[in-house]
């Protein structure tokens, strides 16, 4: 095995080739199919809203949803959506989830250059295609969903705070009495420190300190608070293990802080002029303390993540307790440090979202590029035969587990499907035949001692399923999941200045993008609903078909006629209204 795989690793691609493999990658999953089905609850259409309604408007300051002020988000992510619209000549699909693909693209571009800079071209190439192929990052990088735009933010602040504590370690140390070598350049460069020249080795490590707080300024402009948060929280925690007090202090704290307000403050101080105290209320507090301590609906527990984090990072998550081992054996102990920051940098990311009351499994988006190359470079290490201290049984166990779980999940499918959707069940058997076969082939490789191979096939394998639900799944079910459907029943039927409404459960937003009428009326109670009803003006409203049950089980006389019936994702939608004509 050894000598295959040093001859793979000899043929395999140079950093140039591995680039454009990647961006190979991210169009093929990302970008080919992204206009193949409509907006689905529950954050794409209302983004897809903010962004339109902000554009009609003409406030690019102080966004509106269903006609009012929308304090929930700050701006930048319906900026790019609406700059995105513009440059592919309208709302569709495919502009509104443009700038979750392309940000995507550019944190695996990121990721690789991490992982470069890290440990080689290899484990970054690896580190890329295992972000890239990771289910939850794929998801969100073909939806119009906040978290990858914040994620490459997040990235590139932490990829320049890194960069700058390399630089800066190593230039310290090339000045440090004993170690110094006096060639003429490193005179050169030592005087300039001293005497403080603005050019240099010593400009390069300024800029790239600033551009850790330039990214976190941009990260907050994306997502509020945690935007600058997480990146100050992971590199001062670092250097805090590290023991370098002198570190917290050269980074600039003071002047970055400003520039990092100065950025954010461009929109903020705007919309608070505009918005007056209750915006200011509403995006610091409501939006931004209250969720992190109490959120929106019933808390999770403190080990949510444990079980849901997972499900975001498989397969890959079946080798990354093996990573987290693997990245404390490395030597030399310099190289240790540098992958232990990486673990710092998942570890603050993890236990800080668990200590949220508010709990998504996107939440955890922004530590997905450090757990790639964690993985990255145990795969890199395991290929090109360079553990031969490290206990083998930590990698070939989760091998075999990958392999049985694909074949398992492969003959199943189509069982499966069958139960529960038997008109579906021809379109499993292309995704039954890649887990099938491919864990077979895989399979295969292994036991031919080509590891290199396995790892590409494997990769292969993902980019073809995700790729195949992007191009006939996702279309397939669209009808049940798109609220397009029951709008068109509205639109055909609503005349100017009729009213629309929403019962319970069910949000505006699909139905303001799908419809265009702005605003729809938020009924919450029977009481509401009846009233609704009461008008003398034709009016409608789009309810749950149980929630409908519900409030006639409770014997109003009042007539309600049912006009239409759609599914739309998990709830079946009743349009109806108090009279016909």
């Amino acid at each position: 095995m050894n000598r295959m795989d040093k001859r793979f690793f000899k043929r395999s691609p140079q950093p140039l080739a591995q680039f454009i493999l990647l961006l190979g990658f991210c169009l093929v999953i990302y970008f080919i199919n992204l206009g193949q089905w409509d907006l689905w609850n529950p954050d794409e259409p209302r983004y897809a809203e903010v962004s339109r309604e902000m554009v009609q408007g003409g406030d690019w300051i102080l966004m509106h949803y269903n006609g009012n002020v929308y304090s929930d988000k700050p701006p930048l992510f319906f900026w790019l959506i609406a700059f995105s619209s513009f440059l592919w000549q309208g709302f569709t699909s495919f502009s509104i989830r443009f700038p979750s693909a392309f940000f995507g693209t550019l944190t695996v571009l990121l990721t690789f250059l991490i992982g470069k800079n890290l440990d080689g071209h290899r484990t970054g190439f690896l580190g890329g295609l295992i972000l890239t192929t990771g289910v939850e990052f794929t998801y969100l990088s073909t939806r119009a969903n906040i978290d990858t735009t914040l994620t490459f933010f997040t990235t590139a602040s932490l990829f320049c705070f890194f960069q700058w504590h390399r630089n800066r370690s190593s230039y310290s140390a090339s000045l440090a009495p004993g170690k110094m070598s006096f060639t003429p350049q490193r005179l050169s460069d030592g005087i300039k420190a001293v005497m403080g020249s603005s050019t240099g080795h010593g400009n390069s490590k300024n800029l790239l300190i600033y551009g850790f707080y330039v990214a976190m300024g941009f990260a907050t402009l994306t997502k509020g608070p945690v935007g600058f948060i997480l990146p100050l929280l992971i590199s001062i925690v670092y250097l805090m293990f590290q023991k370098d007090w002198k570190g917290i202090k050269e980074m600039r704290l003071l002047t970055g802080m400003f520039l990092f307000s100065g950025i954010v403050l461009c929109w903020y101080l705007p919309a608070i002029w505009k918005g007056g105290r209750t915006y200011l209320d509403q995006t610091l507090f409501l939006h931004s303390l209250n969720r992190f301590s109490n959120g929106w609906a019933k808390g999770q527990p403190i080990y949510y993540y444990l079980y849901d984090f997972p499900t975001g990072f498989f397969p890959w998550i079946v080798f990354l307790p093996s990573a987290f081992v693997y990245a404390y054996s490395i030597k030399p102990i310099e190289k240790r440090r540098s992958f232990f920051f990486l673990t710092i940098w998942f570890v603050v990311i993890f236990v800080f979202f668990s200590l949220s009351k508010g709990k998504r499994g996107i939440y955890l988006l922004p530590l997905f590029p450090a757990a790639s190359l964690l993985v990255g470079k145990l795969l890199q290490d395991f290929i090109s035969s360079q553990m031969d201290h490290f206990r083998q049984g930590w990698i070939i166990f989760p091998i075999y587990l990958l392999l049985g779980v694909m074949l398992v999940a492969g003959g199943v499918l189509p069982w499966l499907v069958s139960l529960k959707f038997p008109s579906f069940m021809f379109y499993s058997f292309p995704l039954a035949f890649l887990l099938v076969g491919g864990s077979l082939v895989m399979f295969l490789s292994y036991r031919f001692k080509k590891v290199g191979v396995m790892f590409l096939l494997l990769f292969g394998i993902l980019a073809a399923m995700y790729f195949y639900t992007g191009r006939a799944i996702f279309p397939l079910i669209n009808e049940h999941k798109s609220a397009r459907f029951i709008s068109k029943e509205v639109s055909s039927r609503i005349q100017p200045g009729e009213k629309l409404a929403v019962y319970g459960r069910l949000s505006p937003a699909p139905y303001n993008f799908y419809t265009g009428v702005v605003p729809i009326s938020n009924l919450i109670s029977p009481k509401s609903f009846f009233h609704f009803l009461n008008y003398s003006e034709r009016v409608f409203c789009l309810i749950t078909f149980d929630e409908l049950k519900q409030i006639q089980a409770l014997g109003e006389a009042r007539e309600i006629h049912m006009i239409a019936r759609h599914s739309v994702g998990e709830n079946d939608v009743v349009l109806v209204s108090n009279r016909l004509e």
